[in-house]
Formats: C-alpha cells, structure tokens, sequence
C-alpha cells in the first residue's frame, strides 16, 4: 500500500503504527497540515529520486478526512494524486477527527488503500503494557499500584504511560513501586488541571500554560471547554476593572458578580496587572475565536494554542 490513513486517539498507539510501516528508513518527512499545505505535501510525494529510493511521508492533523474542511482546490489535487501515485512514495495521513466516509477523498483511500482505525485499548490491556514497562525498567509494581494509576488517568493510555516515566524516574533498578509515592507523584484530577491551565494564562505564564495544556491535549479534553473556563474568568475581570473605574465598593462588586469571599480576592489579585483595554482586547480574541472554531475557519487546538502564544508572549 503507498498511501495509509491512520485514524486514532492515541498518539502513542498512532506511533507504533507509523513505525510498523516505515521500519528502520531514514527517508522520511513529515508535515503538520495546520502548518503546511496539501500542495506542498504532493509536492514531495510526487518528487522522483534519481536513485528510485522508497520514501515516507507523514502528514499529520488530516483532519479534513473528518470534520475539517479542505479547499476544492487541494481536494482536486490530492483526488488526482490518489487515482495516479508515486509508486517510491509511500503517504501516512494521521487523522484524529472521526471519519467522515462520505467525502469522496475519504471514501477513495478506504476502497483503494489502507484504512487504519485503531481503537482505545480496554483497561486490562493497558495494565498489561503498564505492567511490561515497569519490568522493562527493572521495577517492581503490585496490581492496586496499576490499577491507581490507570483510574486516575481516566483509562487513557498516553497520559498512563506519560505518568508511568515520571515514576520511573523517580526510582532505582529493583525498587519495588510504593503505592502512596504513585499517589503522590502521578497527576490529580483533570478539573485541578483545568483551572490551572486558566490560572498560567491569566498571569501570562507562557512555558506553564502551553505544558499545562499539552497534558490537557493528551487526557482529551475539549479545547471548547477550556476557551468557556477562559471566557468566563476574563469577563469577570474585565467587568471587575469597569466597576473600580466606576467608583463602586467590595461588597456592592462581590454582589453584583455573585461571589464569594475567596474567589473575588482571586479575581481581584488576578485583575490588578491588567487595564480596561487590555481585558476588553481579550475578550474580543476570545469571542473570535469562538466564532471562528464554530464556523470551521480554524482548528480548534491550534486556534487555542495560537490564543496562549498571543496572549502570554
């Protein structure tokens, strides 16, 4: 086969099988389609080597073979390619989005080339590759260990196995694995992630918030979730720093806001580096973008990860 679709949520498991194809071959590139375009990708797929070596080509974030959208243009180019290819290149589509088989590009890969969907493993399987890491490693580790650290990641492989190399680094050869360490060591809650995700944006924490939210993107959490926890901090401040303009008391700002103590004192300390402008600047980005990942004019985690590097550089 020269052209694979690769369907998946992990990228770990997405990895595997992108090594399963290219083997040991050095001759391999790689695009990331927010970035680069379908011309360029059949550009180098349709590039001939005088010495008729194989390559491979990854294109990553296919996702208009899902819910994304590609200009008729690129369709026309890539459908012309399909139907006459380059037989020295082989083409590795990565597509995280569920398939839409009724596009006429989709539906020409799965009739003509290779469609791969891998599915999420079940939790006994993933104790099964947690398990064969840790003896890998020379560490011991009991089945309630494995278990612990498989329920806190929500059965989600790539963050399990994320959290498993922090733990790993954290002993010797031979250790035998201590439950409460993992407790202590292995990441809680993704809502406590959520929050402080929204916390290293709003004090312009650039290195924290893009790690923050490279985790989030791992545990699958919706980047429209985190654009709302956004929305709704920004508009509380913006509207704090119009009522100190406005003259108005504490308590008469805390009411009308309906918080509490603790959290206007939060609100409050967050505020005070921003001005008026500043917040209403934001806020307007924030509206945008939303507009702009609804209508599909741009993807939502770049769009998202575009909004911290403006915000925060």
């Amino acid at each position: 086969m020269k052209i694979y679709v690769i369907n998946g949520d992990s990228y770990l498991l997405i990895n595997e099988k992108i090594n399963d194809i290219i083997k040991d071959s050095k001759n391999v590139t790689t695009f990331d389609l927010n970035v680069n375009t379908i011309e360029e990708v059949i550009l180098e797929a349709g590039y001939f080597s005088m010495f008729q070596e194989e390559k491979f080509i990854i294109a990553k974030n296919a996702n208009f073979l899902g819910q994304g959208k590609i200009k008729d243009k690129d369709s026309e180019l890539l459908i012309n390619y399909l139907e006459e290819p380059n037989h020295n290149s082989v083409i590795i589509f990565i597509c995280s989005d569920k398939l839409d088989m009724r596009k006429k590009i989709t539906k020409l890969i799965k009739d003509k080339y290779s469609l791969v969907v891998i599915p999420n493993l079940k939790p006994y399987e993933i104790e099964n590759r947690l398990e064969a890491y840790f003896k890998k490693n020379k560490l011991q580790v009991y089945s309630e260990t494995l278990k612990y650290i498989i329920n806190n990641c929500l059965n989600n492989y790539d963050l399990v196995m994320q959290e498993a190399q922090k733990i790993v680094l954290y002993y010797n050869e031979g250790d035998i694995i201590n439950f409460n360490d993992v407790v202590n060591i292995v990441s809680k809650s993704i809502n406590t992630n959520n929050f402080l995700f929204v916390d290293s944006v709003v004090d312009n924490d650039l290195e924290k918030s893009l790690d923050l939210y490279h985790d989030l993107k791992i545990m699958k959490v919706e980047p429209t979730i985190l654009l709302a926890l956004l929305v709704r901090d920004f508009r509380i401040m913006y509207n704090i720093k119009n009522m100190q303009q406005e003259g108005l008391r504490e308590y008469e700002m805390m009411n009308s806001l309906g918080l509490v103590d603790w959290q206007f004192n939060k609100y409050l300390n967050k505020v005070f580096p921003y001005k008026l402008k500043e917040l209403e600047n934001i806020m307007l980005k924030l509206a945008q973008l939303d507009l702009d990942i609804k209508s599909g004019k741009v993807d939502k985690f770049m769009g998202l990860e575009l909004f911290i590097l403006d915000v925060c550089a």
